[in-house]
């Protein structure tokens, strides 16, 4: 298997240090299921990645597959466990938004089709599927922004 160089990282450490944001939302997962990818060599890759995001002060939110019928289809295959389907963050203290639940839940439970939130290649979401998540996503982090600290025991707001 091929072995990324040192370098992949070489772009986002220069636009992390010349823009030095204070949040990153990090879509993640879709392309290591679609794309066949071992698990254990997309987590390696999300770890060195939100390791050098920690360095530089940076919170980071994961954002983890989309539920679509191209995912879903890779997933049933066989080929991946639900992890990815499921996005569980491979390190601790990294928040997560779950995607792929707020997408099921809108196809499952609601009731609505993947036509309505994804555009046509059904893959990547549409305008309102977008719309949707990006108040959903909002609505979260305003939430934990303003969530208690717990730290050693004691409680401290923000």
């Amino acid at each position: 298997m091929a072995r990324r160089p040192a370098t992949c990282w070489r772009g986002f450490d220069q636009a992390a240090a010349d823009d030095k944001p204070d949040v990153v939302l990090w879509q993640v997962g879709t392309n290591s299921v679609l794309r066949d990818h071992r698990s254990a060599r997309s987590d390696r890759l999300i770890i060195e990645g939100l390791a050098r995001m920690k360095a530089l002060g940076t919170d980071v939110v994961l954002i983890d597959p989309q539920f679509a019928p191209k995912v879903l289809c890779e997933a049933r295959s066989g080929k991946h466990g639900e992890r990815h389907c499921g996005g569980h963050p491979p390190a601790r203290g990294v928040d997560l938004f779950p995607r792929f639940a707020v997408m099921r839940e809108w196809h499952d439970a609601a009731a609505i089709p993947f036509e309505a939130f994804l555009s046509p290649d059904l893959l990547h979401m549409n305008d309102w599927g977008y719309a949707c998540f990006a108040k959903l996503l909002a609505a979260a982090m305003a939430e934990a922004a303003t969530r208690p600290v717990v730290a050693a025991g004691t409680i401290t707001p923000k």
